[in-house]
């Protein structure tokens, strides 16, 4: 299932459980207010206000308003305590890290260990094309597990245990990251998230119910005798609450156990299509079983679903948000399966009745098995979009970041140095142009910071400079721990510095777009959507302003657009025969782009294929266009490996790469 499939699913997956909980809040408001009615009918039978009905039913019928009260008013309290939760949450992944009390860790933490698990990260995001999530570890946590989440790339993060980190070998730390790093791309930390918010929905109907007993046990409805009838209703009350609550939450585990189950062979399957390496992976759960993945320290209720393994001891059977460790090692190394130690057959065996539950997520797509890869998969062939959402192999990431030297590492890594580097990045290879620029710099920053850019600039020069955009990849969480106001300025900062060039250089534009992807940040060219018309007008400037930069005649221009609209098949036959380039305005690509991350994957996947297809007519594809098409991809949140075999980079002015003819529009 390729990437484009999976983030279908996701969305169908999503709108399932929507509709699952919203079935679960009215039955449970039902539910709750048909046990408020008997309380208040109890205590209400010879109370002035409620004379005059013999029968329950006819109470009912009396007042029907009330009870229609009740129910609208629990059903609002579930939804906005929903709502709540995930607004709590909106913050990105570092904030759910933080709640769990997970510590952020920094490139140059002294811990051999954690910088360790740094240069995984990094060589992983790298070779995928995921900006650099936050890392976090979970210092008190003994037992072996980790989790990804936020609600984009841009603004996720990675936590891991301490047990992990010393319990793993380097393989094994690289295939969780894996599976973690799968969880961001297939757009599964969105849905966690909001099974979270959803789930709360439900959980806090038993906190007023639990309330309602505490207070009445300490009197707080009693004002004497007479109102015991008040204290022993209220109690009814809670105890009702209290129970209807428990077993709404034993739904909504059921529910995000079902959902869980599958995304987690998905991302066992995917980790290994990452690494190339099943062992590792494999290795890691076996070691949970001689060990073990529960955490001590944090309550895993709300979590459980998003964590690497089980997280808790409870989470078994019907509940359990995991498959059964044998199934999951036997998927990867049926080796390893068949030699499984005394410990981890009988964490096994404890989780056996897992199998064969029938999964909510399974009914909607079916189940995904984690299949075994070899060890020297290849990537896949053709076109580049098969590969979105995958990434090279793990070396190849480490490669890239070995090429950069220490300096420029440092400054990614560094909270304060990132921000030049980034400017550095923006600086002209024209000295006139690069001079005034950094006139503006030494006005803005001082003399001090404005050298800091020149010098990171120079060893910008000296390097491939295909290793721009891993570079900027390398200071995004360094980035994300600077003030909103403070990347305000940043953002406004290279603006300035793109003005100064007389002719917008579309580095300046590929820059700032991926930037602001990486960091989920809107810029100002975001606001002008609105002046799109329509779907097919936005397309049409972003075929046509892809084929200006990549054809210098008008011609042979018109040509690639034309090519572009033939993979949309006869939907685009017309706009092929009227394709007139518009030119090189990234003014009108910016607004033809502006918050088309709320397309639909098909949609998505339609529009990189057309873009694909206008930089390919000519069969050749330069340094410049392999950067573009990667930063609208990084604008539709579709990460892009860096390097595609497909299509080579080559600096513009070298020779030509000859590549196969694009292929319509469904032709793999």
């Amino acid at each position: 299932m390729d990437f484009f499939a999976r983030q279908e699913k996701s969305r169908r997956t999503t709108r399932v459980l929507v509709a699952v909980f919203l079935a679960a809040f009215l039955v449970v408001a039902l539910l709750t207010t048909l046990a408020v009615a008997v309380g208040v009918r109890t205590y209400t039978e010879n109370h002035e206000l409620f004379l005059g009905t013999s029968s329950f039913g006819e109470w009912v019928e009396a007042h029907w308003t009330l009870l229609a009260g009740i129910a609208a008013g629990t059903f609002g309290i579930m939804g906005v305590a929903s709502l709540g939760r995930a607004a709590s949450l909106a913050g990105g992944g570092a904030q759910v890290a933080r709640m769990l009390g997970a510590t952020e860790i920094n490139a140059d933490d002294a811990d051999p260990l954690r910088r360790r698990l740094v240069n995984v990260v990094e060589e992983i995001s790298i070779a995928s094309g995921v900006p650099v999530p936050s890392i976090f570890v979970l210092e008190q946590e003994a037992g072996i597990n980790a989790f990804a989440a936020g609600l984009t790339p841009g603004n996720a993060a990675i936590a891991v245990t301490r047990g992990a980190l010393e319990k793993l070998e380097r393989a094994e730390l690289q295939g969780v990251i894996a599976h973690e790093f799968s969880h961001i791309a297939n757009g599964d930390m969105r849905l966690n998230q909001q099974l979270i918010g959803m789930s709360f929905g439900i959980l806090v109907l038993s906190l007023v119910g639990r309330w309602l007993l505490r207070s009445a046990r300490f009197g707080r409805f009693s004002r004497g005798s007479r109102n015991s009838g008040g204290i022993m209703a209220a109690l009814a009350i809670g105890v009702a609450l209290t129970v209807i609550g428990a077993i709404g939450v034993l739904l909504a585990r059921i529910i995000k156990a079902a959902v869980s189950r599958e995304r987690e062979r998905l991302a066992d399957a995917s980790a290994v299509q990452f690494t190339r390496e099943p062992s590792g992976l494999a290795g890691a759960l076996q070691k949970i079983g001689e060990h073990t993945g529960e955490l001590k320290s944090v309550e895993t209720e709300e979590i459980a679903h998003m964590l690497f393994a089980r997280g808790a001891w409870s989470f078994r059977g019907l509940f359990a948000t995991h498959p059964p460790l044998a199934e999951r090692i036997g998927a990867l190394d049926p080796s390893l399966a068949r030699t499984l130690t005394a410990g981890t057959a009988r964490a096994a065996a404890g989780a056996g009745a897992e199998r064969g539950v029938s999964s909510l997520a399974g009914s909607a797509g079916g189940a995904v098995a984690a299949p075994a890869a070899p060890r020297d998969a290849a990537p896949a062939p053709g076109n580049p979009l098969e590969r979105a959402g995958t990434m090279e192999r793990a070396e190849v990431g480490g490669a890239l970041r070995a090429q950069l030297p220490d300096e420029i590492v440092q400054a990614a890594h560094s909270r304060e140095a990132s921000l030049l580097l980034v400017l550095a990045l923006a600086l002209a290879d024209d000295e006139s142009t690069r001079a005034r620029q950094l006139a503006l710099l030494d006005s803005q920053l001082g003399a001090t910071r404005a050298s800091l850019c020149r010098r990171l600039r120079d060893d910008v020069a000296r390097l491939d400079a295909s290793l721009k955009l891993p570079m900027l990849e390398l200071a995004v969480p360094a980035l994300k721990q600077r003030p909103a106001v403070e990347l305000d300025y940043l953002f406004e900062l290279l603006a300035r510095l793109a003005s100064v060039d007389a002719e917008p250089r579309l580095f300046d534009w590929v820059l700032v777009r991926a930037l602001a992807a990486y960091l989920g940040r809107e810029t100002l060219a975001d606001h002008d959507a609105a002046r799109v018309p329509n779907e097919s007008a936005a397309l049409a400037t972003v075929l046509a302003t892809v084929a200006a930069y990549g054809h210098d005649d008008a011609q042979a221009a018109a040509g690639a657009c034309r090519a572009g609209w033939a993979t949309l098949g006869a939907a685009g036959e017309r706009h092929a025969r009227d394709a007139v380039p518009a030119g090189k305005d990234l003014r009108a690509l910016d607004t033809a782009l502006g918050k088309r991350a709320a397309l639909k994957p098909s949609a998505k996947r339609k529009v990189l294929l057309a873009v694909l297809a206008t930089i390919r007519h000519d069969h050749t594809v330069t340094l410049a266009e392999t950067e573009l098409f990667r930063a609208i991809a990084a604008v539709l949140d579709c990460p892009i490996p860096p390097s595609v075999p497909s299509v080579p980079s080559v600096p513009s002015g070298a020779e030509a790469v000859r590549l196969p003819e694009a292929r319509p529009a469904g032709q793999s």
